[in-house]
This record gives C-alpha cells, structure tokens and sequence, in this order.
C-alpha cells in the first residue's frame, strides 16, 4: 500500500514542474562583497521577441519581485523606480519573452502546440556606481507533452516563481540577511 502512495505522489509532483531554469546569481567580473540595506527595482525594459503578451510583463514582473523581497524583510526599503543611493542594489532588466500561448492546444495537442513561455535578464547593479554587479537568466516553457499539466502551466505563474528566485538571490548582497 505504501508503495502505491508514493507511486501516485510522483505525478502530483510533476504537476510543479515545468521546462527551463532560472538561475543563480552569476557575479561580474570585479564583483565585490558589497552589501546593501535598500533595493531599487526598476521597469523592465520589453524587446520585439518577448511578443505582444510581453509589454504588460515589464511592470508587472518588477512589481513581483518587490513584493517579494519585501516578504523576505531584510532591507530596510524596498522600492520601485526611485533614485538609489550608494547603500542601494538596483534590479532591472529585460522580458525577452512572454508567451501566454493556448491552454486547450497544449492540453489536448502537445507536442509544443500553445505552448506559454517567459524568458528574462535580470541584473543587480551597485546603485553607487551604475556597474552591473550580478546576471541572472530565467528561462520557463511549458511541457511539451501535453495533458493537463502543460494545460495549466502559464507565463504569468512562470513569472512568478521567477520573482521568486529574484527575491532569493538579492538577499545574498542584504546587509541585514542572517548568515549562512
């Protein structure tokens, strides 16, 4: 019977799981240990690519990601297109795609067909000096299968766990995150 049970968690498990990465901060060269108590985060700017669907993420991904520093709450401010000052980390970047795509071609088509994509640049930037501290990619796709996974697999709930990711990273250059 316990066999039974964990043999059906696995396609719940897979009900989170979807194509793509994003990644880890990656530091620029002549990164520096610098840490900050206030975070800037500023509209993304939208390229051709990213598609018609893409201009609203511009403001919308940025405001996710601010929300969810604030829920980590270890910088003093968190704000959204202010001037930063020297103890300031600036966030901005690029939606390079966004795709809602058709729910109905992936779940009963697959094989690609509607399929919803985000894909963005997000850079840290020491807001004293302008000079891009830290990159980070995200890159999320819908399965390629079909089904009602792929179904509910969505550009927007991919922006989501990509602010999420945001979130995460930024508190490695907070002054007042605790230490490892």
């Amino acid at each position: 019977m316990k066999t039974f049970y964990l043999l059906a968690l696995i396609p719940l498990h897979s009900l989170f799981v979807s194509c793509g990465s994003v990644s880890d901060v990656k530091p620029t060269e002549g990164f520096s240990e610098k840490k900050y108590s206030k975070v800037v985060v500023r509209n993304f700017k939208y390229t051709e690519e990213a598609g018609e669907d893409g201009i609203h993420s511009t403001t919308n991904f940025p405001d996710k990601i601010r929300n969810e520093i604030l829920k980590k709450n270890v910088f003093n401010s968190v704000s959204r297109n202010t001037r930063p000052s020297s103890d300031t980390l600036v966030i901005e970047g690029e939606v390079t795609k966004f795709v809602e795509g058709n729910p109905m071609l992936r779940a009963f088509v697959g094989f690609g067909a509607g399929s919803s994509y985000f894909d963005a640049n997000v850079r840290f930037i020491d807001g004293r000096s302008g000079k891009v501290i830290g990159n980070l990619e995200a890159g999320k796709n819908s399965w390629v299968l079909g089904g009602g996974l792929a179904a509910g697999q969505t550009a927007n709930g991919f922006m989501n766990g990509a602010a999420k990711k945001v979130s995460l990273e930024s508190v490695k250059f907070s002054k007042n995150a605790p230490n490892p």
